[in-house]
């Protein structure tokens, strides 16, 4: 299900690209939006859940956008955007908006013959799981994934089950579903924004370990902010704000506010499924990872000291792979070896301890599955440590999935 809203135009020659490029972002910077370009693609940041994809091919160049997620204020946002774009430069291009919301501007049109249409649907659908069905509504290209649960849904904005949609009223839904709801950025715009940053992005007590997670942790606490100073009423996750006003040093501003949610919010407080092409690898909520090249990097920290460091690097071949690479998983001087066998994955692991003034404990393993291979390579602190990624490893999944940009070195 989709409501879609594009703008798209022909270039009349290659060179007119780097004129619309510039047009698009005099654009976002006149509404105060982010304009990320890499080569041919790039995303304009409208809103969470609000994500606007821009290709260019030959002499060809649109802007669409899925506005059911975000909700009809973001459907309006992005008419209007488009609107600014075409008068910030010469380059033609035209509107496809299915809404025709720009033909009279009636936002309440457009939300009762669109977005309502389309949440009785989602909810029909929803609703009708049974307790022990798993699903997921919407989940981006993270580099990462919740882990399933019987009964309940997936969602950006947490786990929802089907008895609960049951009970909801069609504006709790609303307010629960559409992060921007309404025409103007209100209080629930915030509280929504808030949501999904600390459902999704947010690790809590280990946000002090890098600085992207401090700034998450501060946009939340930004966002809860504004949304309390635009309605004192309104349902807030003032648990997870306060502590992060005190672990960001904060004054904490908010105090007598009905908490929105009863359970422990964020899927990254729990074990979660980190994506490497068709592999998916368990691993604590709060690792700090990234890429070098083809190489995922796994770090597990325990406030200053680093616990495990897992790489992780993977090749596909022509033919299945039969054989492991006896060289990279030297068993001389080992301190242990051991196989790895779940479902349709064969492996083996490596344990060696270096004769230095630390002992530091190094763990080479190789994972099968068909044509594909994953070499990893893990440092570990300690011996309870190295027990930790042994079962790490026991539980990787393999699965083939569609390609997407969480999948990354294969």
């Amino acid at each position: 299900m989709a409501i879609t809203c594009n703008l798209e135009g022909i270039l009349r020659q290659k060179e007119e690209k780097q004129a619309c490029i510039a047009q698009i972002q005099k654009a976002c910077d006149e509404k105060n939006v982010l304009f990320d370009m890499k080569q041919n693609t790039g995303n304009i940041y409208v809103c969470p859940l609000g994500v606007i994809q821009v290709i260019f091919t030959d002499y060809y160049v649109t802007l669409t956008t899925n506005t059911a997620l975000a909700g009809p204020g973001y459907h309006a946002a992005v008419c209007e955007l488009y609107e600014t774009i075409q008068k910030s430069g010469d380059i033609v291009l035209n509107i496809d908006d299915e809404c025709e919301y720009l033909s009279d501007h009636d936002f309440q049109r457009l939300k009762e013959n669109y977005f309502d249409n389309y949440l009785h649907t989602l909810l029909s659908n929803m609703s009708g799981m049974s307790d022990t069905e798993e699903a997921v509504y919407s989940w981006d290209d993270k580099n990462y994934l919740p882990l399933a649960k019987e009964g309940k849904i997936i969602t950006p904005y947490g786990y929802i089950t089907a008895k609960k949609l049951r009970e909801m009223t069609f504006t709790e839904a609303e307010d629960l579903f559409y992060v921007w709801k309404n025409i103007e950025k209100d209080a629930l715009f915030y509280r929504n924004s808030a949501l999904i940053s600390l459902w999704s992005d947010c690790v809590f007590e280990h946000s002090a370990q890098s600085e992207k997670d401090l700034t998450v942790a501060k946009g939340i606490v930004e966002a809860l902010e504004k949304a309390h100073q635009l309605d004192k009423n309104l349902s807030l996750p003032v648990d997870e704000y306060q502590l992060l006003c005190k672990l960001l040093r904060r004054e904490i501003k908010i105090f007598d506010v009905q908490q929105i949610h009863e359970d422990l919010i964020g899927y990254r407080r729990e074990a979660v499924l980190y994506v490497y092409g068709n592999w998916f690898i368990l691993e604590k909520g709060y690792a700090m990872q990234s890429f070098d090249g083809n190489t995922m990097i796994l770090e597990v920290r325990e406030e200053d000291e680093v616990l495990s460091r897992m790489s992780i690097t993977g090749y596909r071949f022509d033919k299945e792979v039969e054989d492991y690479a006896h060289r990279y998983l030297n068993t001389v001087n080992a301190v242990d070896v051991f196989d790895i066998d779940s479902d349709n994955i064969r492996g083996r692991a490596v344990l060696h301890q270096l004769n230095d003034e630390s002992q530091t404990l190094y763990l080479h393993a190789q994972l099968i599955s068909g044509k594909e291979t994953l070499m990893i390579n893990c440092e570990c602190a300690d011996m309870n440590t190295v027990g930790k990624v042994r079962m790490t490893l026991n539980t990787i999944i393999y699965m083939e999935q569609e390609k997407n940009s969480a999948n990354v070195g294969l």
